[in-house]
């Protein structure tokens, strides 16, 4: 360095090397490594909330393809299916759960009754739909619970309904 400057009593004093800053002792070390691992738990977090808020909301359903997988499982949503005991036995509810297992959406399992709500007798097993549209789940349906035949008919209200008769007997497992 060029001496444009006087002599004074800075320039005799020892020139001291490296940092100059307190030393860190243990507490400073962990105090250190506990900020950094919040920080990231932190980050992580608002990444992971921020995913899950755009997976759930419909900010690109409009540019989502028809053929598109989530379009079509929404799609192809199982119809309700109500289980209804005209055999007199009780076995609505065991069927009811047997098709529940098998994945169909069972709405509700009661006793088969006429309008004065008495209990109504049916001597065969039917699954009634109110539409050829539903055929095809029917069909697998009837085939969970022992083949019985599939009918179409408006009487019920709901899409299909299983009516047990007495010929109807719960699978021994």
């Amino acid at each position: 360095m060029a001496k444009k400057f006087p002599i004074d009593e800075f320039d005799s004093a020892a020139v001291h090397g490296g940092r100059h800053r307190a030393r860190r002792t243990a507490k400073d070390r962990v105090l250190e490594w506990v900020r950094i691992f919040v920080a990231a738990i932190v980050v992580a977090g608002l990444g992971y909330g921020g995913l899950k808020f755009v997976e759930n909301s419909n900010v690109f359903d409009g540019y989502l393809p028809s053929s598109s997988p989530s379009a079509s499982a929404s799609a192809q949503a199982l119809p309700a299916v109500t289980v209804l005991d005209g055999g007199g036995e009780e076995l609505a509810a065991g069927a009811g759960q047997i098709l529940k297992d098998a994945g169909f959406n069972v709405s509700g399992a009661s006793v088969l009754v006429d309008a004065n709500k008495k209990p109504v007798a049916i001597e065969t097993t039917v699954v009634v739909i109110t539409d050829e549209l539903f055929r095809a789940d029917a069909e697998s349906i009837a085939a969970k619970i022992g083949n019985p035949q599939v009918i179409v008919s408006p009487e019920f209200a709901g899409p299909i309904t299983v009516v047990l008769g007495s010929d109807y007997k719960l699978p021994v497992e």
